[in-house]
């Protein structure tokens, strides 16, 4: 875009001066050197839009300053320091604000200040005049910069908000549920270049079927905006939190295991437990909780895992957190978590073909 919009500030500028240099009425600037301008400009108009993909930025602020050039020229050469040729240097000055670097556009700027001195002073005019002519124009030159400087830095500055609302709730002001995917692959390829774990956990809220079939569409997003604020309240900092699947919520907790995420998937149904108590229309949550590397070694295993034990956390009634744990290592992890010390064989089963000896 920025070599695009400055090839077609030289484009226009080499119109015009053609214009100029056909127009019957008399100025007072050498067809040659109009001649000269709307040539060069036409070049460099040229060489922009054949290579505008592959130029390097530094390019655009030495064209630029081409371009700045080409206007003392012509401002020079017409003898007249109020010349109509000072206008292009706002063309400038815009281009150099919104495009470049501060610094570059202060670059450019003071070479326009330069050039424009070495006009005024050629003059056998007053120096008080000269002097106060400069100042006006570079002071109104830069404000016009700075205003559009402002413009650019705001516009920047609204669309990283609206980026950032875009992968937000509306509802809920959590993560929506493609923000919660970039944090997860995130939080996942940290936890896997520094050893760390990471817990997640998918919660929903109980009863039977979806819960804008059962509440109603108002109701249901008055339940799910109040569970959404509950849950957004009740974790660390460094955890993040989504609405997904449309009615379900999922929290990731970077640095956390199973047992730590299932503590806080407790404690944020206790809060949300209470507080629906408290407003006499009671209401419950269920989590499913799993955890990297233990559950699974990618993002999507993780979450597989946590969906199913958010399964297994309604069929055994809902209002309770529950751990994933897979048919290998489930009745392993049950049985050393009661302080039995076992190990686990696994043997290929006997051929019943033949008949088994001693049967």
């Amino acid at each position: 875009m920025a070599a695009r919009s400055l090839m077609y500030i030289f484009a226009v500028g080499a119109v015009i001066a053609g214009a100029a240099l056909v127009s019957p009425v008399a100025h007072p600037v050498d067809d040659l050197r109009i001649a000269v301008t709307a040539a060069c400009a036409a070049a460099i108009a040229v060489v922009l839009f054949a290579g505008y993909d592959r130029l390097p930025r530094w390019a655009l602020f030495v064209l630029l300053l081409c371009g700045s050039m080409l206007i003392e020229w012509a401002v020079y050469g017409s003898g007249d320091p109020t010349s109509p040729f000072l206008l292009f240097y706002l063309w400038v000055a815009f281009y150099a604000f919104y495009f470049l670097t501060r610094r570059q556009a202060a670059m450019q700027a003071l070479f326009i200040g330069v050039a424009y001195a070495a006009v005024v002073l050629h003059r056998s005019a007053p120096l008080k005049t000269d002097v106060v002519r400069w100042f006006v124009f570079m002071i109104a030159l830069v404000v016009a910069g700075l205003l559009v400087r402002v413009m650019r830095e705001r516009i920047d500055a609204l669309l990283r908000s609206l980026d950032n609302v875009m992968h937000r709730d509306m509802l809920t002001g959590l993560l929506d549920e493609r923000g919660f995917e970039q944090i997860l692959d995130k939080e996942f390829e940290r936890a896997r270049r520094s050893g760390n774990r990471v817990g997640v956990v998918i919660a929903e809220a109980d009863g039977d079927g979806d819960i804008r079939h059962r509440l109603g569409e108002r109701r249901a997003e008055e339940v799910l905006a109040a569970i959404g604020e509950k849950l957004g309240g009740t974790i660390r900092l460094a955890d993040e939190a989504a609405l997904i699947d449309n009615e379900r919520f999922a929290v990731v907790c970077p640095y956390t295991d199973e047992r730590g995420a299932a503590i806080m998937a407790e404690r944020a149904g206790s809060i949300v437990r209470e507080s629906f108590a408290r407003s006499g229309s009671p209401q419950t949550l269920s989590f499913g909780v799993a955890s990297y590397p233990k559950h699974g070694a990618s993002a999507d295993a993780v979450m597989h895992a946590a969906r199913h034990a958010l399964g297994e956390a309604r069929d055994l009634g809902g209002d309770r957190a529950v751990m994933f744990y897979s048919a290998e290592n489930s009745i392993e992890e049950r049985l050393r978590g009661a302080g039995v010390d076992i190990s686990v064989v696994v043997s290929e089963p006997a051929e019943f073909a033949g008949g088994v000896d001693g049967v």
